[in-house]
């Protein structure tokens, strides 16, 4: 077995970030590992670059670009590192292989969920809010333990970010689960109805009240690239909520919001839309 260079106990750490998030900025990086000395994050990420444990993309030739923090993900040593951990699924370490051929709307849509994540860490070690966020991306429900680990196997929806609102006050404990999927320009709207559609099957299927072991239904959250397609959404989703018959679809709470308002205000701003 080929030894890798060695690397410290923190580049291990934003191994396992670019491993759960697939692409990430320094500021981001930064902001998970809450480390504030920006030169020894660039020297870190440039010395795991330099071993090839990560890679970049990052464009010197364009003024515009070159003003934008590097984009980092996993190159070939540090899939390699990860694989000798003995704890990450072969067919997802597998997809990493392909990270370089991505295409901007699937980086960006990470770059997105990361800020999200970000957002909710943050309101959640604020202690006056009385708050909390637990937070699922994809790559952690893959793991058996995870407590959303059922939607694997499910026939409907594979959702890109689940989490738990935890509210507390003096008299009572508030918990809401939340799924969400986002949309991106170029996202066919075959592929947008078959999507909302899938997720309203869902909610009618009992596949969450089986896997959750009875927990109230989750508050569905879609983010779409322009008010345009929004309005298409909620339309047709509205119509797909006319058509179950059950006396109960009432109990079903699907959001809406747009990209843009999820970058100005966060995920967990008061930007959502009802039906």
């Amino acid at each position: 077995m080929k030894t890798l260079p060695h690397i410290t106990t923190k580049q291990q750490e934003i191994l396992k970030l670019l491993y759960r998030y697939r692409f990430l900025n320094r500021i981001q990086i930064q902001a998970f590992l809450h480390h504030k000395d920006k030169g020894l994050s660039s020297k870190w990420l440039k010395d795991l670059k330099e071993k090839q444990y990560i890679a970049w993309i990052y464009n010197a030739d364009d003024f515009a670009e070159k003003t934008k923090p590097a984009v980092y993900y996993l190159d070939l040593n540090g899939i390699r590192f990860l694989r000798n951990l003995d704890d990450h699924p072969e067919e997802e370490l597998r997809k990493r292989y392909n990270e370089s051929s991505r295409k901007q709307a699937f980086i960006d849509r990470c770059l997105l969920l990361a800020d999200g994540c970000i957002s909710m860490d943050a309101r959640t070690d604020d202690a006056d809010n009385g708050m909390t966020y637990e937070y699922s991306l994809e790559a952690d429900y893959l793991g058996p333990d995870n407590e959303y680990h059922f939607f694997v196997e499910n026939e409907f929806i594979h959702p890109q970010l689940c989490y738990l609102k935890t509210e507390e006050d003096e008299d009572d404990i508030v918990e809401m689960h939340y799924l969400l999927e986002i949309f991106d320009a170029t996202t066919p709207r075959y592929m947008v109805r078959k999507k909302l559609k899938d997720y309203v099957a869902f909610l009618d299927s009992g596949d969450w009240e089986e896997g959750t072991a009875g927990a109230e239904l989750p508050i569905i959250l879609v983010a779409c690239p322009t008010l345009a397609e929004l309005i298409y959404a909620k339309r047709y989703t509205r119509k797909q909520l006319e058509d179950i018959e059950r006396d109960d679809n009432e109990d079903f709470c699907i959001r809406f919001t747009t990209v843009e308002q999820i970058k100005a205000h966060g995920m967990t701003g008061g930007i959502w839309e009802d039906i």
